[in-house]
C-alpha cells in the first residue's frame, strides 16, 4: 500500500471541493493508492483495508432537495431508518447520471461521502463513528483518502448521525 500526504505540489486526483474543504477543517488525511475499481467495496479490497472501515456515501432527493447517507461499505442502506430519521418519506436514489451536475468534480460513483463540502444535508451511521481509521472515495476511481476515525466523526458535527444501514443479506 502506497501513502501519500496530500499538498499542493503532489499530483493527485483527490477532488478541489473535497481537499478544500479537508483543509478548511485543518484535518490531516493521506492517499492511498489502489488499482481501479467501480464500488467502495472494491475500493476496500483493492485498498487491503476492511470493509466496514470504508464510509461510501449514498444521494437520495425528494421535492426538498438532496440528502447525503454516509455508510460502511460492508452495510446496506436502511430506508426505513433514514425516513424515520428525516421524516422525509417521498427520498429516492439519484440516477447515476444526475451526479455529474451535483458533484462535478467526482468521476461517476467515486463519491466523497463528505456531503458538507458540497452544502448537501448528510447523514452519518453511528457505526462509522466508531472506527480507529476511516477510508473513503478521493472522488476518483483509484484513491482513498485515509484519516483518523475520530478526525473523521468531527467533521459530522452539524450532521445527524443515527443506525442508518443493515447487513448484506
Amino acid at each position: 500500500m502506497k501513502y501519500l500526504k496530500w499538498n499542493e505540489d503532489t499530483e493527485m486526483t483527490i477532488a478541489a471541493k473535497l481537499s478544500q474543504y479537508l483543509n478548511d477543517q485543518s484535518v490531516d488525511y493521506h492517499l492511498v493508492q489502489h488499482p481501479h475499481t467501480r464500488t467502495s467495496r472494491e475500493s476496500a479490497h483493492a485498498a487491503h483495508v476492511r470493509e466496514d472501515q470504508v464510509a461510501k456515501a449514498i444521494m437520495l432527493q425528494d421535492n426538498d432537495g438532496y440528502v447525503m447517507v454516509v455508510i460502511p461499505a460492508s452495510s446496506s442502506l436502511d430506508m426505513r431508518a433514514v425516513h424515520m430519521e428525516t421524516g422525509r418519506n417521498g427520498l429516492e436514489m439519484v440516477a447515476e447520471n444526475e451526479l455529474g451536475s451535483i458533484f462535478p468534480d467526482c468521476e461517476l460513483g467515486a463519491l466523497p461521502p463528505i456531503g458538507q463540502a458540497y452544502g448537501i444535508t448528510t447523514l452519518l451511521d453511528s457505526s462509522l463513528s466508531h472506527q480507529e481509521t476511516i477510508y473513503f472515495e478521493a472522488g476518483d476511481h483509484e484513491e482513498l483518502v485515509e484519516m483518523d476515525g475520530p478526525q473523521f466523526t468531527k467533521l459530522f458535527i452539524s450532521s445527524h448521525t443515527a443506525d442508518l444501514s443493515k447487513d448484506w443479506p
